[in-house]
């Protein structure tokens, strides 16, 4: 929906890692979402296969990570990762494409509606710490204001208050959902927040 990218508003971006450890865990990709919050009432509402497809990604080079920028790598991350399933392990296969860390600055700025206003991250302890610390180590500055960052877990807990519901809800439409790719889990946190809108309004 083209004609609706003026009113993009937010952003929410995710990381996936080989590690716990935000200072200085290497970090596999990171996905990145604009999204009008708008058309959670509007007459277009957002399908998760539209947010899917509008949603950018980035894979880094783990090597140079670990040997350039003295990044870690966590074994229990590891083990964690050989339990998911062949889907998501396809994130810890390296590509042609896998880049330095040193685009991830350029990648958020590019790709950042000019609109935005809140930028949404699952837990503002894990993925804003990530991006904080690879931008001290390339040296570049944070492509967000501090008073703009969001937490959806946060936010659908205090939108389903009462209730049994859980943060981590599947809902109506998203069957094709891949648990921890990181463009599917931010399409499906956007959906959960405008399922719950839409419950209230």
């Amino acid at each position: 929906m083209a004609a609706y990218d003026g009113l993009n508003n937010a952003c929410i971006f995710d990381f996936e890692t080989l590690s716990q450890e935000q200072t200085n865990g290497v970090v596999l990709s990171m996905a990145m979402l604009n999204f009008a919050e708008s058309r959670f009432t509007g007459d277009i509402p957002y399908t998760f296969d539209e947010l899917v497809q509008n949603t950018k990604m980035i894979k880094f080079n783990v090597e140079e990570q670990v040997k350039k920028y003295n990044r870690e790598i966590n074994r229990d991350t590891l083990t964690w990762w050989s339990e998911q399933g062949e889907l998501a392990k396809q994130q810890l296969k390296p590509s042609e494409d896998d880049v330095s860390i040193d685009q991830l600055y350029n990648f958020f700025i590019v790709n950042k509606s000019v609109n935005v206003k809140k930028v949404y991250t699952r837990g503002n302890t894990f993925d804003p710490i990530f991006l904080e610390y690879i931008m001290r180590q390339t040296n570049s500055p944070m492509p967000y204001d501090w008073w703009e960052v969001r937490d959806t877990r946060s936010l659908i807990e205090g939108l389903s208050w009462g209730s049994d519901l859980k943060h981590s809800f599947i809902p109506d439409g998203c069957e094709n959902f891949i648990a921890h790719n990181p463009k599917h889990d931010i399409a499906m946190d956007v959906m959960r927040l405008q399922v719950l809108v839409q419950a209230i309004s």
